[in-house]
C-alpha cells in the first residue's frame, strides 16, 4: 500500500474558491436564500402586481415614493435607470390609475413632484404584507435554533446597513426627500 500523499498547494482548493471576497460569499447566499423563497412563493405579490396591471419598475416606483417619499420624475429616472421620456410615461400611467399624483414642486414651479396616492399606498401595503406572509411561510420552516441565529446576525446587519451613508437621492439635504414617517414599524433609510 503507498503512503498517503500530503496534500501540497497545487492539491489545496483554487485560490479563487477559497479567499472569494466575503461580500460575494454573502451576495451569492443572499440570491440563494431569495431562489428558495421565491420558488416556494411569490405567486400572490405576482397576483397582486398582475390585478393592478403593473410592471417591476412601476412597482419599484411606487414603493420608493411609498418609503423615501415624494421625488422629481428626474431622481425617479436615476432611481430605477430610465430616461426620463421613459420615466415619465411611467408616471402617466401611475397617475391615470390614481396610484401616485403629480404636482408643482413648491421649491421650483418649473419642475413636478410625484407623491403616492393613497390607492398606491394601499397596493403597496398588500404587496409588503404579501411578501412578508410569503417570507414567513419560507423561513417558519427552518429550526428554531436557526431562526433565532439568523434574527440575530440579520438584526446587526440591518443596523449597520442603517448606519452607513445613503445615496444621493436619499439624502436629508437632496430637494428630492421627504422626512415621511415609516410604515408599520419600519425605519426609512437614514
Amino acid at each position: 500500500m503507498a503512503p498517503a500523499r500530503r496534500k501540497t498547494p497545487a492539491m489545496a482548493a483554487p485560490p479563487a474558491a477559497a479567499e472569494a471576497a466575503p461580500a460575494s460569499k454573502v451576495t451569492a447566499l443572499i440570491f440563494e436564500l431569495m431562489n428558495h423563497v421565491h420558488r416556494r412563493s411569490a405567486g400572490e405579490t405576482l397576483a397582486i402586481m398582475a390585478e393592478g396591471g403593473l410592471t417591476m419598475a412601476q412597482l419599484v416606483t411606487l414603493h420608493t415614493l411609498a418609503f423615501g417619499g415624494p421625488r422629481s420624475v428626474s431622481a425617479v429616472a436615476d432611481c430605477l435607470r430610465l430616461s426620463p421620456a421613459a420615466t415619465s410615461h411611467l408616471i402617466d400611467r401611475l397617475v391615470v390609475s390614481k396610484l401616485v399624483g403629480r404636482t408643482e414642486d413648491p421649491v421650483d414651479r418649473r419642475h413636478k413632484r410625484i407623491d403616492i396616492t393613497a390607492a398606491g399606498r394601499t397596493l403597496i401595503d398588500r404587496v409588503q404584507d404579501e411578501r412578508a406572509r410569503e417570507f414567513s411561510a419560507v423561513l417558519g420552516r427552518l429550526s428554531p435554533a436557526i431562526q433565532r441565529q439568523f434574527a440575530g446576525v440579520l438584526g446587526r446587519v440591518v443596523a449597520e446597513l442603517a448606519a452607513l451613508p445613503s445615496s444621493a437621492h436619499d439624502s436629508p439635504a437632496s430637494p428630492h426627500h421627504s422626512s415621511r414617517p415609516a410604515r408599520k414599524g419600519q425605519q426609512l433609510p437614514s
